[in-house]
């Protein structure tokens, strides 16, 4: 079984303006969605439309908590989500404006959690196997001790290395150092969270490649960098590496697109055991969400998956 883990899981609105974004001005909004939000909750999401089962686990609170809960059963997904006491689920808000690239992003504050329901959670996480998948996933919120997963990778520490499930890591650059020395299978930084890791920019495949190595010599198992509309970079435990394009043309929505790619491996490697197979389905699923709104269904990852070469391709292109 697989299970994400949400610290901070969000309901998003997203909101379409009929004209550009104006400051200070009355804005109309021609179109909106409620989506359930947070990067373990896409990630479920996804594997669900690839026909995987998995749990989502986070914190939960308030009104906006019974309506993720809603949303997110609604779409799929087997929920254990922890219902805490004091505030509320945050509410994020997403506006696009016709005309203008991009979004603008404005997060709302997420619910009070207590060290009780911490340690619940730590429970739940302390009974997992070896033939189950852990994914810690996205920012750990102020309301939380910054290095909970260190507290995750504890518990499961007490149990015999072969007994331990496979744990994935999908954070930002600030939790590097909490979870590194514990070995995660998988590691999926995106360009500038690794940039911002080693303090200097990263200007082409070969330095992201070096940058991926000392990840290993820091603790990880495997490396999948994201690279937006240029795919992926994929350093594996048998130092094998692999430099992927990202098929599907042009990006619609980029939101969610890395949590795609790490529900592409999974389902994948779950079923091959192939570490080579899986990230060709990652790139796969990252751009079906990229080139899509919102998360991308079955068909369009297997879509893009057809047109893919099964070979890297390095080339001379700069990322």
């Amino acid at each position: 079984m697989i299970y994400t883990v949400t610290t901070s899981p969000s309901l998003d609105l997203v909101m379409q303006l009929s004209s550009p974004l104006t400051q200070g001005q009355v804005n109309r909004v021609a179109h909106e969605e409620l989506r359930p939000g947070g990067k373990g909750i896409n990630i479920s999401i996804m594997l669900h439309n690839l026909g995987v089962t998995s749990t989502a686990f986070g914190f939960v609170a308030g009104f906006s908590g019974d309506e993720l809960m809603r949303l997110t059963a609604a779409l799929g997904v087997k929920t254990g989500f922890l219902r805490v006491r004091r505030g509320r689920t945050r509410i994020n808000v997403r506006l696009k404006s016709e005309g203008q690239s991009g979004q603008t992003s404005i997060n709302g504050l997420g619910p009070e959690v207590s060290s009780d329901d911490i340690a619940y959670l730590v429970r739940k996480i302390a009974k997992l196997t070896a033939e189950d998948y852990l994914v810690l996933a996205g920012m750990v919120p102020p309301s939380l001790p910054q290095d909970i997963y260190s507290t995750f990778f504890e518990c499961l520490s007490a149990q015999p290395p072969l007994n331990r499930p496979k744990v994935i890591v999908d954070a930002p650059a600030e939790q590097f150092k909490y979870v590194l020395k514990y070995g995660p299978f998988l590691l999926k930084p995106n360009l500038k969270e690794l940039e911002t890791y080693f303090a200097r920019e990263l200007p082409d495949a070969p330095t992201v490649l070096e940058a991926c190595t000392q990840l290993q010599h820091e603790g990880a198992r495997n490396i999948l960098v994201s690279l937006g509309k240029h795919g992926a970079i994929f350093l594996d435990e048998y130092q094998n590496s692999y430099r992927i394009a990202a098929p599907g043309g042009s990006m619609s929505d980029k939101t969610g697109a890395g949590d795609s790619m790490i529900a592409g491996f999974l389902a994948d490697y779950q079923v091959s055991h192939s570490l080579e197979s899986a990230v060709y389905m990652a790139v796969a699923a990252g751009s079906a969400t990229a080139t899509t709104a919102g998360i991308a269904d079955k068909a369009r990852v297997m879509e893009l998956r057809a047109q893919m070469k099964d070979h890297s391709d390095w080339g001379e292109s700069l990322i």
